[in-house]
C-alpha cells in the first residue's frame, strides 16, 4: 500500500523538479537576453553606466549557466557540464572585455567584442536547440 502511494508522490517530485530547472534555464536566458540589449543600448548612447550595468548583468547571470544539463545527439561523449562551464566563463570574459575597452575609448574593439560575446551565445543555441 504505501509503495502504491510513494510511485506517484516520487514521479511527481522529480517532474516538478524539472520544470523547475527549465523555468530557471529560461528566466536565465530571458536575463542574458535583456542583459545584452542594455549593453547595446549603452554603446548606442555612449554611456559607460549603462555598458557596466549590462556586463554586471550579464556576469551575474552566467554562473547560472554552468549548473545547465545540456542535452545533445552525442549522448555520453558530449561532457555536458564541462560545456556549461566553459561556456559562461567565456561569457563572462567577453562581457569583461567589452567595458575594458570602452573605458579604453577603443569603440571598434567595443563593437568586436560585443560581436563575438553574440556568436558564444548563438554557438550553444545551434549545439543545444539544433540551429
Amino acid at each position: 500500500m504505501k509503495r502504491i502511494i510513494l510511485i506517484p508522490l516520487l514521479a511527481a517530485g522529480i517532474a516538478f523538479g524539472a520544470d523547475a530547472d527549465k523555468a530557471k534555464q529560461i528566466e536565465t536566458m530571458q536575463n542574458l537576453e535583456n542583459a545584452l540589449a542594455t549593453i547595446q543600448k549603452g554603446m548606442m548612447y555612449n554611456n559607460r553606466n549603462i555598458v557596466e550595468k549590462g556586463v554586471i548583468e550579464v556576469k551575474l547571470n552566467t554562473k547560472d549557466i554552468s549548473t545547465f544539463d545540456i542535452k545533445n545527439e552525442r549522448g555520453a561523449r558530449f561532457k555536458a557540464k564541462k560545456y556549461s562551464m566553459t561556456e559562461a566563463l567565456a561569457i563572462e570574459k567577453l562581457a569583461e572585455d567589452i567595458l575594458i575597452a570602452f573605458d579604453k575609448g577603443k569603440r571598434n574593439r567595443v563593437l568586436d567584442t560585443y560581436r563575438r560575446l553574440q556568436n558564444q551565445c548563438m554557438t550553444c543555441h545551434a549545439l543545444v536547440r539544433k540551429w
